[in-house]
């Protein structure tokens, strides 16, 4: 068992802790959410039947959220005995994880960039800067997180392995491929997801393609779903999180 708890079949570390220690970004979320604006598109995918919930309800997806957060914390306790106090120390270590990934994001994507000398990044209007614009982009990160990371890599990951397994590849082989696929697969479906030809299908407006942004975009999909698979959810959460505040404080990006 890792430092940072128990690790699945696959050997991703435990979602029920990442969750647990990704929870206050969903929090802040909600806080920012505040001014009435539009939900952020990862959020109204992967929770679609919190739509029946409108804003005049917040406080159903909020309960919501500490009913998921005590599911976590049994799940993350089953079994640990005299070793129950320890949990806090973990999700603090998460936490501190994270944080340290997400001030390191920005510069290795410039060194990414610079290396596969890359189209030069178009400068797009930069986001808003009020606090509640702020907490917006941190807790827009969890859920992307869940829908790219979560959800497409591990489905990637899934379907990769079974092909794998069905043309009688070797169970290492068939593993590597996997992983190999849905890390690729995740972070090309991250970069289109920002584009305009993917928001439209939500009813929003995306970006335009450009050659150099879409790479970055790529590029960061990668060490985030690398970072999810070494250390979890939750790091990859908060990295993505403090990545976020960095471009809404013009210190990244």
């Amino acid at each position: 068992m890792s430092a940072d708890g128990p690790r699945s079949g696959s050997g991703t570390p435990s979602l029920s802790a990442g969750y647990l220690a990704a929870l206050p970004l969903f929090l802040v979320y909600e806080l920012g959410q505040s001014a009435g604006t539009t939900r952020a598109p990862a959020e109204r995918i992967v929770a679609h039947v919190l739509a029946l919930f409108d804003d005049r309800l917040r406080w159903l997806r909020v309960a919501l959220l500490f009913v998921l957060a005590v599911v976590a914390l049994l799940h993350s306790s089953r079994g640990r005995g005299t070793q129950r106090p320890v949990l806090p120390r973990r999700l603090a270590s998460l936490v501190a994880q994270g944080v340290l990934a997400g001030f390191l994001l920005g510069p290795l994507l410039f060194a990414l960039q610079g290396w596969l000398d890359a189209e030069t990044l178009v400068a797009a209007p930069p986001p808003p800067r009020s606090l509640a614009a702020c907490l917006r982009l941190m807790g827009a990160a969890p859920w992307e997180e869940l829908l790219f990371r979560v959800g497409v890599y591990g489905g990637l990951f899934l379907l990769a392995r079974r092909t794998s397994a069905f043309l009688g590849l070797e169970s290492h082989g068939a593993r590597l491929l996997a992983e190999l696929a849905a890390l690729l697969g995740s972070a090309f479906l991250f970069a289109w997801f920002h584009l305009d030809s993917a928001q439209r299908l939500l009813g929003t407006s995306g970006e335009p393609y450009q050659g150099g942004l879409f790479l970055w975009r790529v590029s960061a999909g990668i060490l985030l779903g690398a970072l999810f698979r070494w250390r979890g959810f939750g790091v990859a959460a908060w990295a993505h999180a403090i990545y976020n505040l960095g471009i809404a404080l013009g210190i990244q990006g």
